[in-house]
């Protein structure tokens, strides 16, 4: 039997102090455990480099990814651990859509 598949929303902030290189390589860690949970990226806004309405860790700004994502309930959790793990990612939001 095949798990049900939902929509989310993650956005997750990057050190600002990131070389672009650096980003991308933070992006295709994220992309690679959204896959490794039979998930799918749908779309994916990059909203570059902004102010941040409060200092987090130190930091004023921060770099902004927003992924519209399809994947099973049970790999949540999973994409959410290896954010937590990642010390570039500075603040991280999943929510379902649908």
């Amino acid at each position: 039997m095949t798990e049900q598949m939902n929509q989310y929303e993650l956005i997750y902030i990057i050190q600002p102090d990131l070389d672009s290189d650096e980003t991308k390589a933070v992006d295709e860690r994220v992309n690679q455990a959204i896959a490794s949970q039979n998930g799918q990226i749908i779309s994916t806004e990059v909203w570059g480099q902004r102010k941040l309405a409060y200092p987090i860790k130190r930091y004023f700004e921060g770099y902004y990814i927003l992924h519209n994502v399809q994947m099973p309930p049970s790999g949540v959790a999973e994409v959410e651990r290896t954010l937590r793990l990642n010390e570039d990612v500075i603040r991280f939001l999943v929510m379902r859509t649908n």
